[in-house]
């Protein structure tokens, strides 16, 4: 690949996933995806290259030198993520101002856990887990602090928003915590075979902790 001229990677033509006419946007538009998402970073820069291309299973598709950034992705996109070095930036503040996490979907229960395990083996460990009853999420924090979180949907996602609109902070609900669990004590269920309709229901959840299985 690395004898191929650069410019045989230029398409013939520009090819957008769609081509509005003049006009024909009438109504504000909502994003049809998070393109991607940058992260500035100083003494901890390679660091935090190797914890995103760990975390997300990802690879690095361009690293600008001479205005030091790295570029990673984790599917066709051309980058998902972008950590830049700021030298003499220093480290993040206590309480920062700002975006509190960012968050990331997987497919199952299995994928979250089998992140989680391969994450301990290489020395991070979440910080919160938590059955938030719409969804089941693991928390890092990456070198410079700032918070990942790894997560399941419960339910397909109409009923996961009608879930969050209509009883997440209910009364009924309870207060978020009762949803934590052991995360060691989670792989064991999952190992042994318990389903995922028992493991992602919060009731259900937290009755195992109860009984000192969860």
């Amino acid at each position: 690949m690395d004898d191929v001229p650069e410019r045989a990677f230029i398409p013939d033509q520009p090819n957008p996933l769609a081509s509005d006419a003049p006009g024909s946007v009438t109504e504000m538009p909502s994003p049809s995806f998070i393109g991607h998402i940058h992260i500035c970073t100083d003494v901890n820069y390679q660091a935090m290259v190797e914890f995103y291309v760990a975390l997300f299973n990802g690879e690095v598709t361009a690293v600008n030198p001479g205005n030091p950034m790295t570029f990673i992705t984790y599917d066709e996109y051309d980058h998902r993520l972008v950590v830049m070095y700021k030298e003499g930036w220093g480290t993040k503040p206590e309480n920062p101002v700002g975006y509190s996490h960012l968050a990331f979907g997987y497919r199952s229960l299995g994928e979250v856990i089998f992140i989680y395990k391969r994450m301990k083996e290489w020395g991070y460990k979440p910080h919160w887990v938590v059955n938030h009853g719409n969804s089941t999420s693991f928390y890092y924090q990456d070198p410079d602090g700032n918070d990942v979180e790894t997560l399941v949907d419960n339910y397909p996602p109409v009923i996961t928003k009608s879930y969050k609109k209509n009883y997440q902070f209910s009364e009924d609900f309870g207060p978020m915590p009762d949803g934590n669990f052991d995360p060691d004590k989670m792989v064991e269920l999952y190992e042994q075979g318990v389903p995922d309709t028992v493991l992602l229901d919060r009731d259900l959840v937290k009755r195992l902790k109860a009984e000192g299985k969860l």
